[in-house]
């Protein structure tokens, strides 16, 4: 192919791409035209389209530290960065930080559901992305006075201890033997194998593949996805691949704790014939306990007959998951 075609090709496929792009471009102009009225904070300034998305990836990994200095450099408590076609307004001050989260707190109570975590959390809201209202604080009701009340947590002492134990036992052998340890997955481990006994009475059967996807979770969850920053292009969910990754990790996580329930299972059903003894109640027999006493009649229909908990801790992130599925009963 001579130079000649290839200049012909590259031109064809240039107006191609400008007719697909630049009709959703003007449209998104026309109404962003309409909302001048918007008593917005001062922000800096920002390119067509992508807005201020150049100056947020400049700054490297820490964004927050990308964020503080922007606002320094405006001289601005509270500033607005437009991301894509995303407005977001930034705390910089202690004292703009206290009027959102504490005088207008029930105001910004509701965190904001994004193309990927409406794929993350595909069949339930659950307690940490739930609206605030009704439902919320059912489920804060049940976290704080049955899942972690002073004496449910005392309960899964013993636990904690011989996980503690394992912990300076494995770390010592380690030492003797003058091998490097990974502190940071030992803790990891420890931590994991601490929640499943406490959930389900033992360690948890797939805990490095649980391990793997809770960080999956919390790398998909805390990063900037080009389907979040443009959520009207069906493009930018084909070309940033962050909603295939997370539908991925929602059915594994899904599997997951299928496997949960069914180890869980087995355990009560090996204390019913008497090959174990009884262990202390763990957090899924809470959880299906209070369905049985039917308590939760403010739950939408999901969220009353199949309850399941996802509490999982590791160095730096915690998440806390509650969701059913099913019929509803009253």
């Amino acid at each position: 192919m001579n130079t000649m075609a290839v200049q012909q090709v590259a031109c064809y496929l240039l107006c191609i791409v400008l007719t697909l792009l630049l009709p959703p471009l003007l449209l998104k102009l026309v109404k962003r035209g309409g909302n001048n009225s918007l008593n917005l904070p001062p922000g800096p300034w920002k390119l067509p389209v992508i807005g201020n998305l150049h100056q947020v990836a400049r700054g490297g990994p820490l964004v927050h530290r990308t964020m503080a200095n922007l606002a320094r450099r405006l001289d601005a408590p509270l500033m607005c960065l437009q991301l894509g076609e995303l407005r977001v307004v930034v705390a910089s001050s202690a004292d703009a930080a206290r009027e959102i989260m504490k005088t207008q707190d029930a105001t910004f109570a509701t965190r904001p559901w994004n193309a990927t975590t409406r794929l993350l959390r595909a069949d339930g809201e659950g307690l940490v992305f739930a609206r605030y209202g009704a439902l919320w604080r059912q489920l804060r009701k049940l976290c704080v006075a049955e899942l972690l009340s002073a004496r449910r947590v005392r309960s899964f002492c013993r636990a904690r201890e011989e996980e503690a134990r394992r912990l300076v036992a494995a770390v010592a052998e380690s030492a003797s033997s003058g091998q490097a340890v990974n502190i940071s997955e030992r803790i990891a481990t420890v931590v994991a194998d601490s929640t499943m006994r406490a959930m389900i009475g033992d360690r948890f059967e797939r805990r490095e593949e649980f391990l793997e996807e809770l960080a999956e979770i919390i790398k998909v969850g805390a990063g900037f996805s080009l389907d979040d920053m443009f959520p009207s292009w069906r493009l930018a969910s084909a070309v940033g691949g962050m909603a295939r990754r997370a539908e991925l990790n929602h059915r594994k996580t899904y599997e997951l704790m299928d496997c949960v329930f069914r180890q869980h299972r087995q355990l009560r059903e090996a204390v019913a014939e008497g090959a174990i003894n009884e262990e202390e109640e763990d957090l899924v027999d809470v959880l299906l306990g209070y369905r049985r006493k039917a308590a939760s009649r403010c739950l939408s229909p999901r969220e009353t007959s199949k309850p399941s908990s996802l509490t999982s801790s590791t160095p730096g992130a915690r998440r806390q998951r509650i969701h059913s599925n099913g019929p509803c009963q009253s």
